[in-house]
Order: structure tokens, then sequence, then C-alpha cells
């Protein structure tokens, strides 16, 4: 497994060791894997970009999940995004031995925005020629296009396209830091546009089912009916579930961006110029293929504040 510290990883490898699965995680060096080690985890140093290590650590393995992966909207992100979501993707396929099973983790924004706030989108939409403009998406389309380009060629290959995801246990924020700005009170804008969100455990238990059921070359966009949000309903929800009730102040969206490219914090421009697009996403194909189900929203919300708010 790639990406085995991070949140989604955090949640994933209990799951496997839970099912009698031996797990081999690429670690790289000074990642806090206390935890990993403590579930019985063999950990293999390395860099995703370093192929002698990726190979190191897939040999002889029958199941891989990779999940690494950077998360970053500014332009000035872009190489460093392209390094890792694609080369990564690159060097991790061509690491694999034949015959083992890739479960490839993409992201709904490899989708694409959706056509509007009532269109949720699936798996079929083609991906907007305008969001390779987008900097995160482009790189997450680009990766999982190689990953299913490998299946084409006849490697055992399935793609996850997990909702943004929520939860206890982000360990680097990355994320629930609007949430944890919100209630701490130091994000009171939202833009316009909204977010298909999801507890990162009910992504974990569908990466489970899309292994063992997923067609090979086959997408499932792995996301939560209820979680589709606009951004000013989703603070609302928020609020509702911990009782922490912050006024909150819409703007459109050019505005928006005026005011977070003079000042980039806590949202920074790229964040502003992805925000205000619609990612909301239909999960029926995964529900009907792999079983997938989801826990109820507030159930999730109050869980994501608990770790901000000390209960």
């Amino acid at each position: 497994m790639t990406g085995a510290t991070g949140f989604l990883g955090r949640h994933l490898v209990p799951l496997l060791v839970a099912a009698g699965r031996e797990v081999r995680a690429l670690g790289r060096p000074g990642s806090d894997d206390a935890e990993l080690r403590a579930l019985g985890v063999r950990i293999c140093r390395g860099e995703i970009l370093e192929p002698a290590a990726v190979r190191g650590a897939a040999e002889g393995c029958e199941l891989v999940f990779h999940l690494a992966g950077i998360v970053a909207h500014e332009r000035r992100d872009r190489p460093r995004l392209t390094a890792v979501n694609i080369e990564g993707a690159r060097i991790l396929l061509g690491a694999v031995e034949a015959g083992a099973r890739v479960v490839h983790v993409s992201s709904v924004a490899a989708v694409g925005p959706a056509p509007g706030r009532d269109c949720p989108a699936d798996e079929r939409q083609p991906f907007p020629r305008w969001a390779n403009r987008l900097p995160y998406a482009a790189t997450k389309r680009a990766g999982e296009e190689l990953a299913l380009a490998a299946a084409r060629r006849g490697a055992d290959v399935v793609v996850a396209n997990p909702g943004f995801l929520i939860g206890p246990g982000d360990v680097h924020q990355v994320s629930t830091w609007s949430i944890r700005r919100y209630l701490e009170g130091t994000l009171r804008f939202h833009a316009p546009g909204g977010l298909s969100v999801v507890d990162a455990r009910d992504v974990a238990a569908g990466l489970v089912a899309l292994a063992a059921l997923g067609r090979s070359g086959e997408r499932y966009i792995l996301t939560s009916r209820e979680g589709n949000l606009a951004h000013a309903e989703l603070f609302r929800r928020v609020g509702e579930a911990t009782g922490v009730r912050r006024l909150m102040i819409g703007l459109p969206g050019p505005l928006a961006l005026a005011v977070t490219t003079l000042v980039p914090w806590p949202v920074k421009p790229g964040e502003a110029r992805a925000a205000v697009h619609w990612w909301f996403y239909s999960p029926a194909k995964a529900e009907a293929e792999l079983g997938f189900t989801t826990r109820p929203l507030d159930e999730t919300l109050v869980a994501t504040a608990a770790q901000y708010m000390g209960t």
C-alpha cells in the first residue's frame, strides 16, 4: 500500500489486518508509522518517485492499493502535483508484478465538476476540457488515465473515485481544515458551489469491497448521497450537529477570488477558484455493484468536529 500513513490509509489498514491480510506499506523516511507497526504492518522505506523502492515494496504482493497523492490547488503547485499524482502512478503501475490486482485511488475531482447542483455527475461524464486549468483535478485525471490504460493492456486495475473525505483521524488536516476553521471562528465566508463529502471510514470499507468485487478497467465513485452539499449548507449542518453556530457570509465567486488573492489566508486563491463549482456526484454504480453504503452525515460531522473540539 502507498499512502498508508495518510487519512484514508489509516482507516483502510485496520480493515485489511482484521481480514487476515499481511500488509506491507511504502513509507517515506521520517513518516510517523508507529500506529501501522503496532498493527503488524511491514514498512518498506522509500518515496513514491523512487522506482527501486516501489518495486521492492510491491514484490510478491497480490493486491496493491495506491493511495499516495498530493492535494494542492495553486498554479505554482502544478510541478509537484504532476510528479506525485501522475509520475508516481506511472512508477507504481510499472512496479506491480503480473497478475496482481491494483486498486488505484483517484478522486471525484478526476471526474470533473458536475454541470450543476441538480445534476450530480457519474462515472460516464466526460472530463470538462476547461477543468484542466484546475491543477489538482487535472493531475488526478491524468494519473487515473494511466491506470485505465494499463487495464486496457490487460492489467488487473480498478479505480476508486472517493468524494471529499471528512470524518475522524485527518492526521494532516488536508480534507477537514475548513470544518476546523469554521469551529475556530477563523473562517467566516464561503463561495458559491459545493462539495460531495463522505466519511473516510466508509470509503475505506468501499475500497475493500472494490478490491473484491470491482470490474477491472472500471471506475467507481465512492461518496455519500447525503453529502452533496452547497458550502453554505455544509457549514449550517456542522453548526447544527455541534451546536457551534457561526455567522457565515456568502461571497460571489469573483469577489471570493479577489479577497483570497489579496489575503490568501485562511483560503488560498486556488482553493477559491476550485470551490465555486458543483463537485456533486452519484454513487449509484458502487451501491449496485459493490454494496457500498455510507453512515448518516450528522454522525460523520460530529466525529469530524470532535477531533478539533477535544470531545
